[in-house]
């Protein structure tokens, strides 16, 4: 999980608010800037979006003002309004205010609620509604996570001890995925900073929504990480400081390999592509077991969180053929399961999959509307790609 606080604004059924500021989206100088969402309050960190004034510079621009502007000349008449509420607008704004905004329409209408072994996410239908009229509101279920049981963690700690085996191959990776791994996506798909500016503001606003969510299922469930069982399994990397399941990586990884499939659909796409991003997301995944900081029931809850949310978002922005579906990860039981790919995702159809009873999907989840500034931002990064 890469993101250790800065979460505000998500009790109860009352819904999911305050993602209120998104850092480190820079569009401009690279994949690498779009790895910051670094907590969800306060806006900082746009790097070669517009650049920043020093004190030096300041001052020069002071005296070269005093030196070109002469007096105060009197305005005929102000400049026009911008409509208001117009989607059209959000081309004016700066990334990572444009993202912030669009974070709120979205965040706003997901609930979290729950505790002890079972928590929910929650859709928020709304419909009327001015500014003196609150709207009418329903909330749908979207995804449950039911946590295992001791004994199922207990068991699960032998396969993290087996898998630090593979520790001296993995170390790069791992020590380069403690934050968000945009960077592992970039070469499937040749994501360049100057050409994708909006997909890379896209991935990084649903990995911050995927963070936030995350947050409040962990505190909910308070599953304690693997290295509180035994001190044989010495992690690789700092143990984070919030609970294990579900996993955020897995979470964040899956959101973004499924929401990629998703906008790339009817574009140009090279072999395998689908295959591989997914491939990735479990990778990352899998990586997280092997540093010794998360089990695979961990992994398990995640990618299935991350593919109901990535296939909700998508049918909020108004992707062709995305449906989301209600999703339950069933732990208790789980005992020795190891997590794999195949486990959670079908690659024949490029779809979420059933995994027995521990992962079902049921029906389309309810009151699923339109995300017209959301709507904007996908639109705006599918024309960044050819079409087919």
């Amino acid at each position: 999980m890469s993101i250790a606080s800065g979460v505000s604004g998500v009790s109860g059924v009352s819904g999911v608010s305050g993602v209120s500021g998104v850092s480190g989206v820079s569009g401009v100088s690279g994949v690498s800037g779009v790895s910051g969402v670094s907590g969800v309050s306060g806006v900082s960190g746009v790097s070669g979006v517009g650049g920043g004034y020093s004190g030096s510079l300041s001052l020069a621009i002071l005296t070269s003002r005093d030196g070109i502007s002469g007096p105060y000349q009197p305005i005929a008449a102000a400049p026009a309004q911008l409509p208001a509420n117009e989607v059209a607008n959000l081309h004016l704004w700066g990334a990572v205010e444009r993202v912030t905004m669009i974070s709120g329409e979205l965040v706003g209408s997901l609930a979290v609620a729950g505790s002890d072994e079972s928590v929910s996410v929650y859709t928020l239908e709304t419909a009327g509604g001015t500014a003196t009229t609150a709207p009418s509101a329903t909330y749908h279920p979207l995804v449950k996570l039911t946590r295992p049981t001791p004994d199922d963690f207990l068991a699960q700690t032998a396969i993290v001890h087996n898998y630090a085996d593979l520790r001296p191959d993995r170390a790069g990776e791992i020590l380069n995925q403690v934050g968000y791994p945009t960077e592992f996506f970039q070469p499937i798909l040749g994501l360049r900073g100057g050409l994708h500016k909006y997909t890379l503001e896209l991935i990084a606003l649903v990995q911050a929504i995927a963070s936030n969510v995350v947050l409040q299922c962990k505190h909910r469930l308070a599953c304690i990480r693997p290295d509180r069982f035994t001190a044989q399994l010495m992690p690789l990397i700092p143990t984070p400081g919030h609970g294990a399941l579900p996993s955020g990586h897995a979470t964040e990884a899956h959101v973004v390999a499924r929401t990629l499939v998703h906008l790339m659909a009817g574009k140009a796409q090279l072999p395998r592509q689908s295959e591989l991003l997914l491939a990735q997301a479990a990778r990352i995944a899998v990586n997280r077991t092997v540093a010794g900081v998360h089990f695979p029931a961990d992994s398990f809850a995640g990618a299935a969180l991350g593919l109901a949310l990535a296939d909700y978002l998508a049918q909020r922005a108004g992707a062709a053929g995305a449906e989301a579906k209600e999703t339950a990860f069933n732990g208790p039981g789980i005992g020795v399961e190891d997590f794999h790919l195949s486990k959670v995702y079908d690659l024949a159809a490029d779809a979420p999959a059933d995994f027995g009873s521990l992962i079902t999907r049921g029906d389309a989840v309810g009151g699923v509307t339109a995300a017209p500034l959301f709507g904007w931002l996908w639109a705006k990064a599918r024309e960044e790609w050819a079409d087919a």
